[in-house]
């Protein structure tokens, strides 16, 4: 192999391994591979199934949806530079605007619509989705008996971009002590929280 071809090969391990995602992102299954976490029995229902709000490029936005009884279950966040491309490619300017709708999919799991599809975040600085799971069925992975929150059980977010497709998981965080699961978001699509099998 000439020197050259193996320095470059050298010089490109540490950028392939900066893309390595630690949380299980990048892969994709089939829905059928997937556990998704249900709401427990005795959840609270949501105060809204489906809300809109206006992203400003260069202003700091953010969305919380709450159940009835006030407690929060979703905090969607836009940085005032996460806005990069409208689902038709063009540039979003300083000061422009997008309305963004949240859709509950699915008010018996953690199961969200972002619109529009194709909207575009700078992924130097992403849009911040985080879920409250404390309502969640304590059986996170549907075996039939109570998990405990440290379980080898891990879920996370994933996304799917259009019903029928096969599910990826995102890079996630999940905050056992704030029972919350992070992820920082560069597009819109549908995002769920699930295990796998």
């Amino acid at each position: 192999m000439p020197i050259k071809r193996f320095l470059l090969l050298l010089a490109l391990v540490p950028a392939l391994a900066a893309c390595e995602d630690p949380s299980g992102g990048g892969g994709t299954v089939d829905e059928d591979d997937l556990v998704f976490i249900q709401a427990a029995p005795n959840a609270p229902p949501p105060q809204s199934t489906d809300t809109t709000f206006w992203a400003v490029k260069g202003r700091d936005t953010e969305l919380r949806l709450r159940y009835q009884t006030g407690q929060e279950f979703l905090r969607f966040r836009v940085r005032d530079g996460a806005l990069l491309r409208r689902p038709d490619g063009s540039a979003i300017g300083q000061g422009d605007s997008v309305q963004i709708r949240i859709r509950v999919v699915n008010s018996g799991a953690f199961n969200f619509e972002f619109s529009p599809a194709g909207l575009k975040f700078d992924p130097k600085e992403p849009a911040e989705l985080r879920v409250n799971y404390a309502f969640a069925d304590p059986d996170f992975d549907d075996d039939g008996d109570v998990d405990d929150d440290d379980e080898d059980f891990e879920f996370g977010w994933w996304r799917q971009e259009a019903p029928g497709l096969r599910w990826e998981r995102i890079g996630s965080v999940r905050v056992h002590d704030a029972e919350e699961v992070r992820a920082d978001v560069t597009g819109f699509t549908r995002y769920a929280l699930a295990g796998g099998h």
